[in-house]
């Protein structure tokens, strides 16, 4: 939980400077790079997370990484998650920025699992309307799951609608066993 609190700090103060700056799209794409590469890469997060590796070393391993397309304030982010021992919590920082970001942007994220995978038209017309449902702009990330046997399930934050077959036969099913006790 400190560590959720403290990403989110660090998320938000790198969200002002790079709403100032105009690089937050940029920030954001190299910081989600910077977290595949820390949960991927076992060496990388023995480097970050070892307090008996030198911070010079560890600030030239992030340096080197994004010298050539990260502007000076990013790096020396970096820098400072190093020199404050919070390196490793990247993976959250990245996750809390993403998220604050979309909301600077007024965009909200939607998990959608269907049975199968939605056609360019489904999309669409699901996204028009979660947009005029949410007055926001959305973002669907969607997911096959034939589990659902038919339908889908939309995941808004913490709003779940359950349009799946699997759920309608779950509810069936036990308003069917209510029956029978009665």
């Amino acid at each position: 939980m400190i560590e959720r609190t403290l990403a989110k700090r660090y998320a938000a103060a790198l969200l002002r400077i790079t709403d100032a700056e105009g690089t937050t799209e940029e920030t954001e794409s190299m910081l989600l790079a910077l977290k595949g590469a820390y949960e991927r890469d076992k060496a990388f997060r023995a480097v970050l997370g070892q307090p008996q590796i030198p911070r010079a070393f560890k600030k030239r391993v992030l340096r080197r990484a994004f010298e050539t397309t990260a502007r000076r304030s990013f790096l020396e982010f970096l820098e400072l998650l190093v020199d404050k021992n919070r390196a490793e919590i990247l993976p959250e920082i990245a996750e809390m920025f993403d998220r604050l970001a979309d909301v600077s942007k007024g965009v909200v994220r939607v998990q959608v699992r269907s049975w199968r995978p939605l056609g360019d038209a489904q999309r669409s017309g699901l996204q028009t309307r979660l947009e005029r449902l949410t007055g926001k702009k959305i973002e669907i990330e969607a997911q096959a799951d034939p589990a659902l046997k038919g339908g889908m399930l939309v995941r808004i934050g913490d709003t779940v609608i359950d349009g799946s077959v699997a759920h309608r036969l779950k509810v069936l099913g036990e308003r069917l066993k209510e029956l029978e006790k009665r």
